[in-house]
Formats: C-alpha cells, sequence, structure tokens
C-alpha cells in the first residue's frame, strides 16, 4: 500500500521528469528481494547445526566482511569518478545491473555447495564475490545521485537527496518484506537449531529468484 501511495505521490507531487526517476529508483530496489536473514545462519551455523556450511564465526560474517565490504565501496565510488563519470547514465545503469546479476547468481554455487565439490574454499569464494559485487552496486548507485543532482531545481539538494535516500530506504524495506515471503513459501526458515540440513534445500532458488527479478 505504501509503496503504490508513493509511486502515485511521484505523478502528483513531483516534476515528470523526477516522477519518473525515482519511480525507476524505488522500483528497481523494490526488486531486489533479500534473503540475507536465511543466508545468515547458512553461513554462521555450526557443523552440529549444518554440517556442509560453510561455518564462519560470527565475528568474520559481521565483522571482517562488513568492513571489507565498506573499502570496497569507497572502490566502487573512486573508479567510477576516475573512468566511468563519462558514461551514459543508461548505458551504465544497464551494464551494471547485468553485472551485479551475473555475480549474484555465482552465489548459488555457494549455497549448493558446488564451489566446495570443485575446489574452491567458502572464505575465496565470499571474499571474491563480495569483492565484485560491492564495487558494482557503487556503480550502480552512483549515476542515481548524479542525475538527481543535475534534475534538482537550485536550492532543493538536500530535499532530493533525501527523496532518492528515502525510495531507497522504502524499496530495502519492500524488497526484505517479499524476501521473506518467499522463503516462508520455499520453507526456508533456518533458526540455529540442530541438524537444520534440510532448511537450506531451497535456498537457492529463492537466491535465483531475487537475482533474476531486477533484470
Amino acid at each position: 500500500v505504501v509503496f503504490i501511495a508513493m509511486l502515485v505521490s511521484f505523478s502528483v507531487m513531483l516534476s515528470p521528469a523526477i516522477a519518473r526517476f525515482n519511480a525507476f529508483s524505488l522500483i528497481q530496489t523494490s526488486l531486489s528481494w533479500s534473503v540475507g536473514g536465511a543466508a545468515f545462519y547458512f553461513y554462521t551455523d555450526t557443523k552440529e547445526q549444518y554440517e556442509a556450511g560453510p561455518h564462519f564465526s560470527e565475528f568474520f560474517y559481521n565483522s571482517v566482511l562488513g568492513s571489507f565490504a565498506s573499502v570496497l565501496s569507497l572502490v566502487g565510488i573512486i573508479t567510477y569518478q576516475r573512468y566511468l563519470s563519462e558514461w551514459s547514465y543508461r548505458s551504465l545503469l544497464v551494464v551494471a545491473n547485468v553485472a551485479l546479476s551475473i555475480f549474484s547468481l555465482l552465489d548459488i554455487m555457494l549455497f549448493t555447495r558446488t564451489n566446495v565439490d570443485i575446489g574452491i574454499p567458502d572464505t575465496l569464494f565470499v571474499l571474491g564475490t563480495t569483492l565484485f559485487e560491492e564495487i558494482i552496486l557503487q556503480w550502480q548507485w552512483m549515476p542515481q545521485v548524479v542525475i538527481l543532482s543535475y534534475l534538482c531545481p537550485k536550492g532543493m539538494e538536500a530535499t532530493m537527496y533525501s527523496l532518492l535516500a528515502g525510495c531507497h530506504n522504502l524499496g530495502n524495506t519492500v524488497a526484505s518484506n517479499c524476501g521473506a515471503l518467499l522463503l516462508h513459501q520455499l520453507g526456508v526458515a533456518p533458526s540455529g537449531a540442530e541438524k537444520e540440513d534440510e532448511q537450506f534445500d531451497n535456498l537457492w532458488k529463492a537466491v535465483a529468484v531475487s537475482t533474476v527479478l531486477p533484470l
């Protein structure tokens, strides 16, 4: 309901160009369904809880990967400014979306344990995919900020940026709820209990759906 109300409000209260752009940003973010809740248990469950899992410590998953992702976000901004700022916005958004989906599809290898079968350690695989995904996310985000800065009426810069950030946050909320519903429908509901291996059988399907939708 809030999603529809926001789209209607854009068309009524904003100029057509800004309304279309914010609608695009909201829809794109909303279609990136999140499966992070189940993925947390997949990564951090112990051998007693999920024998075939990566068995990452919570420190590694939250602190090490989190810090690594933050540094890579800066790298993404720098590389955008240095190498991609002359690209057309449409081309960059298309390339970034397709590239992000391709690298996100690699996560299916992790959730089906294919990476282990072909000899790629979980830690190396996760660090590698995180490297590319975080950089590409910034290539996807920066054009939106730049476009809005050009569309923004003089003296309304803070308001327009807040509007874009608000659309992004609302989209993330919609994506989280849709992702949770998808996980429920697929029977993926890990809780950290012992011997919950079967809870992850369909997790790769949820990842596949969340990867393809933004395209």
